[in-house]
This record gives C-alpha cells, structure tokens and sequence, in this order.
C-alpha cells in the first residue's frame, strides 16, 4: 500500500511540474517539416529539444538552469507523458497535412461500402 501511494504522490508531482508548452511547440515543428509517418519515432526530436528548453526556461528570470534528473521517478513520469503529447501532435499535424494535400484526380476513388449485403 506504501508503494501505490509514493506512486501516486510520484504522478502527481510529476504532472503538476509538467509544462507543455516547449512540446507542443517543437512537436509543431516536427509535425511540418517531415513526411508523414513514424509518428513515434519522430516524437523523441520533439521531447529533446522541448526539455532542454524546460531546463534552461529560468535563465529568462535570472535564475539557475534546472536540469531534469533521471534517477528520479517523476522525471520518468514526465518524459513518457511529454513523448505521448509529442507523438499525438506529430499525428494531428499529419492529419491536418493529409487533407489539405492536393488529390491526384488522375486515379480513381476508391469506394469503400458502409454496409454490406450479407
């Protein structure tokens, strides 16, 4: 019971130091300059350079840089949470890519049927 709750108080620490911004701006980025595809795996060139700006985020305030520890569970935490806001980005961007691509009219639709006859 001791383990689900310093899980729990993990989690939550973890996502109330969550900032997404930097993410969703580099996944942005990411989502316009490659094909589309392989979400996942262009979703780690979003997260790296969205957390070393998290990191370096103080230095706007005249603070210290505050680098993520990865012996710590709630940076674990953040960095899948932060992969997965990544990767939904990079899929968005994708969609919205693929329907305002131009359609080739040269080939034929393909029509699926809704229902079948059987």
């Amino acid at each position: 019971m001791q383990f689900l709750w310093a899980m729990v108080d993990s989690t939550r620490a973890a996502l109330i130091g969550l900032n997404l911004i930097p993410v969703i701006v580099f996944g942005l980025f990411v989502g316009m300059i490659f094909k589309r595809g392989r979400s996942w795996m262009k979703a780690p060139l979003a997260v790296v350079p969205a957390m070393i700006v998290a990191g370096l985020w103080p230095l706007i305030y005249g603070a210290q840089a505050i680098w993520p520890d990865f012996n710590q569970i709630e940076t674990g935490i953040q960095t899948v949470v932060l992969y997965g806001a990544a990767w939904a980005v990079i899929v968005a961007i994708g969609m919205v890519k693929a329907m305002m691509s131009p359609v080739d009219l040269r080939r034929p639709p393909v029509i699926v049927p809704l229902i079948s006859e059987s």
